[in-house]
């Protein structure tokens, strides 16, 4: 069953409950107000016979009593003998007590007496026949019936025709949402101009939308750039591959080719680590696995991964680190913060300095925890609304970022225009990827005097006490 024929439905089922409900409401106060205006009427009757007896001294019903309305009177004496009555009155009706009304049934018809009291203690009874009543009713019931089911037909169709006015743009937005393929992700839904809830479910989508085609992008250029990077590797272990494997190769030839496959098996395993470790990075790689860990014990970790690369380069790291416990993803934030130093080394010029900066600031107030040996200073952004956040710094001298370069840094497949090594363009990447695990936040911007200030902030539980190590 279609949305707009439940829509209908529930509409006309409605509208037929309450016209039920109305109805029998109408049809309940008739009964009640014809049968109260009727024993009004008998009241009336009995106590202007009353009247007429004890003024005229007759001892029965005069021409004047009688009545073509329906209505009958019984005159009854202080022993309940019936003393007279008009010719319309049926016989054998139990009597009501006088001041009083009552129903009675009588050969199959209902009637409402009202009796009177006279002088003497007699009494005046006046009654009527109830079947007028019932007929008044059942007219109006039938009318009432005939009405209700012609608004109920009118109403599920004025509901059929509401509905379907109403998912008309539904309909639109189903119609232009099937026709959206992977080739042609750049089409977006028709957006009413209302704001009301279809048109923020077409914003919504439209929102959406926007965030596959950027995925989709992102990723059909991931698989170009691979494509980019193993194409070289690959076709230079063919090659020399082929020249070992050609026959009249001497020795010395075939030792060239062995060695130069080596270098490039060598070059697409690392490209496959790095690869590797991206993935495993993102948010949903794996779990985070959060364990207590010292700020400086997490920042001199990282140093000694680096330091070989800083020999090579003969670049001094200079670390600074608040002595404060976190609950951070260790293994993830450590190749974060790694991958940032050893961009970082690799850009500095010869015999230069990098430093290191980490510390925690309390999001709440904008200050800083700082442990009891911590000398450092902290200036990086916040990746936390509440709690606390690990600022960590990394500050170089090398030649800089350009906006240009700034922009995509950290997107997968991204060399400044500096860059030399067999990197792969994946290390900020993953940095960032690390980063966006936990929810921080990642950037770089030029540092004040030269080179480069990458920094990131990542929410983290801290303990009130340092670590003892």
């Amino acid at each position: 069953m279609t949305l707009r024929t439940r829509l209908a439905l529930t509409y006309a089922a409605a509208l037929a409950l309450t016209l039920a409900l109305a109805g029998l409401t109408v049809w309940w106060q008739l009964g009640v107000g014809l049968q109260a205006s009727l024993d009004q009427t008998l009241q009336t009757r009995a106590a202007d016979v009353a009247t007429s007896l004890e003024n005229g001294g007759q001892a029965g019903l005069q021409e004047s009593n009688t009545t073509e309305s329906g209505v009958f009177t019984l005159i009854v004496d202080a022993g309940g003998h019936l003393v007279d009555a008009t010719a319309n009155a049926p016989a054998g009706l139990p009597l009501p007590a006088a001041g009083a009304a009552r129903q009675v049934q009588q050969g199959g018809v209902a009637y409402l007496l009202r009796a009177v009291s006279t002088q003497g203690g007699g009494m005046v009874v006046a009654g009527s026949s109830l079947e007028t009543i019932k007929h008044a009713q059942a007219s109006l019931a039938i009318v009432l019936l005939v009405v209700g089911m012609g608004a109920g037909l009118l109403s599920l169709l004025g509901g059929w025709w509401l509905a379907g006015r109403a998912l008309r743009p539904v309909a639109a937005l189903t119609l232009e949402a099937a026709a959206i393929g992977t080739a042609d992700l750049d089409r977006r839904l028709p957006e009413p101009a209302t704001n009301d809830e279809l048109g923020r479910l077409a914003r919504t989508l439209n929102g959406m939308l926007d965030r596959l085609e950027h995925g989709v992008q992102q990723q059909r250029r991931f698989v170009a750039a691979a494509s980019h990077d193993l194409r070289s590797p690959l076709a230079a272990l063919q090659a020399e591959l082929e020249l070992a494997a050609r026959p009249g190769t001497d020795a010395s030839e075939l030792r060239d080719a062995v060695v130069a496959a080596h270098a490039d098996a060598v070059r697409l395993a690392d490209f496959a680590t790095a690869l590797l470790e991206l993935s495993t990075a993102e948010a949903d790689g794996r779990a985070l696995v959060r364990r207590p860990v010292r700020v400086d014990d997490l920042v001199e970790s990282v140093v000694a991964r680096t330091a070989a690369v800083a020999a090579q380069r003969r670049v001094a790291v200079v670390q600074r680190a608040c002595d404060r416990a976190v609950e951070v993803d260790r293994v993830r934030l450590e190749q974060s913060i790694s991958n940032l130093l050893t961009n970082a080394i690799l850009y500095s010029p010869m015999g230069s300095q990098v430093d290191v900066l980490a510390d925690v600031e309390d999001a709440a107030t904008g200050g800083t925890a700082r442990g009891p040996g911590d000398t450092g200073r902290s200036g990086g952004q916040a990746g936390a609304t509440h709690g606390f956040t690990l600022v960590v710094e990394v500050l170089d001298r090398g030649p800089g970022l350009p906006d240009a370069v700034r922009e995509h840094l950290f997107e997968p497949f991204q060399r400044g225009p500096n860059a030399t090594g067999p990197g792969f363009g994946l290390g900020l990447a993953t940095a960032a990827a690390g980063v966006r695990a936990h929810r921080g936040t990642i950037g770089a911007e030029p540092r004040e005097g030269g080179g480069t200030r990458f920094w990131l902030g990542v929410p983290a539980v801290t303990a009130r006490k340092s670590l003892v190590t």
